[in-house]
């Protein structure tokens, strides 16, 4: 990484969070080094947020001072980005619709509960990649076998995961833009534990979707839990020295909107209860210092101290490829299995 990099990593942050006045974008882009737009398109696409990009160009009035060619190139994205999520809606409720038949509830994962709430101010701000659907166990293959006999077609190189995997082989559907992934659990095996399927249940809402369709989302606080534990924990984001925009928009987008329902105290004893606390701190901590969330740094308090290292690695690992090289040496020989004496 370099320098321009993390410039244009920091901008692009900046300017799709809530929180960051028009000010504040303004002194970037007046900065006598100016903004490289490649390494912008370059994070924005990297991190999957190049959609939200011209939204906020307009909300923050900022449309002449992005040079013509870059913002016309966002602006089709985003058009491109809000037909798409059109499209996913209507697939999504049809979807809704024949499981509701089942007599079954739903509870909507991740991108595809975007769809249906106002986390987001635009519904093009959201990429997504598959509609992912929890569904109880012992009625997954009934429900699978009902959505075949609309047009579903089961990924017949992922058939494997039947027996094997959380979630059922990919649905495809001709003429349909996304992937449909049921899930048994919220989580990979080895995860189970930090989020027990049963407890997801438990923390999920009834919403009402459009045409009468009926399923549940997670409660705010278990949405943006969730959120974190699939990147970072998951992902391995934390461990690998790594800052998500797409994830911390999402979060800053969340505590903009659910500030009230947000219970960060029963999340951080949930965290720590379940051994995931450090990697949740760093997190926040991050997205309170990129996305300018300031009361967040007052709700983590005490708990900031232990994250500022990963806080200077990760920003170190931006600007300076040098560190990002020595970064992965030093992580695959702690991670390396140690023999036996």
């Amino acid at each position: 990484m370099s320098q321009k990099y993390f410039n244009a990593y920091r901008f692009v942050a900046s300017v799709i969070s809530p929180f960051v006045s028009r000010d504040e974008i303004l002194l970037q882009l007046t900065k006598r080094t100016p903004l490289d737009w490649e390494s912008v398109a370059d994070v924005a696409g990297g991190h999957s947020v190049i959609q939200a990009l011209y939204p906020a160009f307009v909300e923050n009035e900022l449309m002449d001072l992005i040079p013509d060619d870059f913002l016309s190139y966002v602006q089709h994205l985003h058009e491109i980005n809000c037909n798409r999520n059109e499209m996913m809606r209507r697939q999504l409720i049809n979807a809704v619709l024949v499981i509701n038949k089942l007599n079954i509830k739903p509870l909507l994962m991740k991108g595809a509960a975007q769809l249906f709430l106002n986390t987001f101010s635009n519904v093009g701000d959201r990429l997504l990649t598959d509609l992912d659907i929890l569904v109880p166990s012992d009625e997954i293959k009934h429900i699978s076998n009902e959505l075949i006999a609309v047009g579903y077609e089961l990924n017949e190189d992922k058939i494997h995961f039947i027996e094997t995997h959380h979630h059922y082989p990919p649905l495809i559907k001709q003429d349909e833009c996304a992937m449909i992934e049921l899930h048994r659990d919220l989580m990979f095996r080895e995860q189970q534990h930090v989020f027990p399927t049963e407890y997801a249940w438990e923390k999920g809402i009834d919403i009402a979707l459009p045409n009468l369709a009926e399923a549940k989302v997670l409660v705010p606080t278990y949405r943006v839990f969730h959120s974190f534990l699939h990147r970072c924990v998951v992902d391995k984001l934390y461990q690998k020295g790594q800052i998500e925009i797409r994830q911390m928009h999402e979060l800053a987008r969340a505590h903009f909107m659910y500030s009230s329902e947000i219970d960060w105290e029963e999340m951080f004893e949930y965290a720590h209860n379940h051994g995931v606390h450090r990697q949740l701190y760093a997190n926040l901590y991050a997205a309170s210092k990129f996305m300018r969330i300031h009361d967040l740094e007052k709700i983590l308090n005490k708990h900031a101290m232990g994250s500022i290292f990963q806080h200077i690695r990760a920003c170190s690992k931006l600007r300076y490829d040098w560190f990002d090289a020595l970064d992965i040496k030093l992580a695959r020989r702690i991670n390396r299995p140690q023999s036996k004496s």
